[in-house]
C-alpha cells in the first residue's frame, strides 16, 4: 500500500534512522551551544534593555539638573540686574543730590558776591556824597570848619540816615 503512494518501506526506514541520528548529533554538538547562544543573546538583549533605560532615567535626570540650574541661573541673573538698577538710581539719586549742592553753592556764592558788590558800590557811593557835601558844605559855610571837622558830622548824619533807613 505505501508502494501504491510511491513510498519504499526500506528507503523510509533509513531516512527515519538518518534523521534520528542527525537530531541525536545535532543535539548532543549544537543544542546547548545554540541555547547558550541564545541566552547569550537573550542577556545581551536584557543589559541593552536595561542600559537604555538607565541611560533615559540619566538623561530625565540631567534634564532636571540643567532646568534647575537654568532657572538659578535666571534668578540670579534677574538678583544681578535688580542690584544694577538699584546701584543706578543710588548713583542718580547722588549725582542729583550733588548737582543741587553744587547749585546751591554757587547761588550762595553769587549772592555774597552781589552783596559785596552792592556794599562797595553803597560805601563808594557814601564817600562820593561825603565829598560832595563837604565840597558844598565848605562853599555854603565858608572855612569856617575845617575838612577833619566837616568829614565827622558827614559820617554821623549818614549813619543816623542808615539806621533810621534800616529801622
Amino acid at each position: 500500500m505505501l508502494d501504491s503512494l510511491g513510498i519504499h518501506l526500506p528507503q523510509f526506514i533509513a531516512q527515519v534512522v538518518n534523521f534520528g541520528v542527525l537530531f541525536i548529533i545535532l543535539y548532543l554538538v549544537g543544542y546547548k551551544s545554540f541555547l547558550k547562544m541564545m541566552d547569550e543573546r537573550s542577556n545581551k538583549i536584557k543589559e541593552s534593555l536595561e542600559a537604555g533605560e538607565r541611560a533615559k532615567q540619566e538623561a530625565a535626570a540631567s534634564q532636571d539638573e540643567v532646568a534647575k540650574k537654568l532657572e538659578e541661573a535666571t534668578r540670579e541673573g534677574q538678583q544681578i540686574v535688580a542690584k544694577a538698577v538699584e546701584a543706578a538710581e543710588e548713583v542718580k539719586k547722588n549725582a542729583t543730590a550733588n548737582a543741587k549742592q553744587e547749585a546751591a553753592q554757587i547761588i550762595e556764592k553769587a549772592q555774597i558776591e552781589a552783596k559785596r558788590e552792592q556794599d562797595e558800590a553803597l560805601n563808594e557811593l557814601r564817600k562820593d556824597v561825603a565829598d560832595l557835601a563837604v565840597v558844598v558844605a565848605g562853599k555854603a559855610i565858608g572855612n569856617s570848619l575845617d575838612d577833619n571837622t566837616q568829614r565827622k558830622l558827614i559820617d554821623e548824619a549818614l549813619k543816623e540816615a542808615t539806621a533810621l533807613k534800616q529801622a
